[in-house]
């Protein structure tokens, strides 16, 4: 499972004017449930994904595409960590995403 953690290189007007397209780039893998949660920082100066499901170059390789990469709005830090404890029902939904 992985954390991405990613930091606007922008400002956020600038973010914004690409949103729509990084929204729809990125709701494919929310999809595919490679993404199992996405959002915002708060204060709003990146966001945060919680991965699973692929390997580390497959995520570089997904956010590489990303229109907030490909045009210089954003970068990427990937942390790989290996799940201990889960909230009820949390570990059961996981495992069923992955059949």
């Amino acid at each position: 499972m992985f954390a991405v953690i990613s930091t606007y290189k922008k400002s956020l007007d600038e973010v914004d004017k690409k949103r729509e397209e990084h929204l729809a780039y990125v709701k494919n893998f929310i999809l595919s449930g490679k993404f199992l949660v996405v959002g915002r920082k708060n204060p709003v100066d990146g966001a945060v994904i919680i991965a699973h499901n692929l390997t580390k170059k497959e995520l570089e390789e997904i956010f590489k595409n990303d229109p907030y990469y490909m045009n210089g709005l954003a970068e990427y830090s990937i942390t790989e960590f290996n799940p201990a404890s889960f909230a009820n029902g949390v570990k059961e939904t996981l495992e069923n995403l992955e059949k």
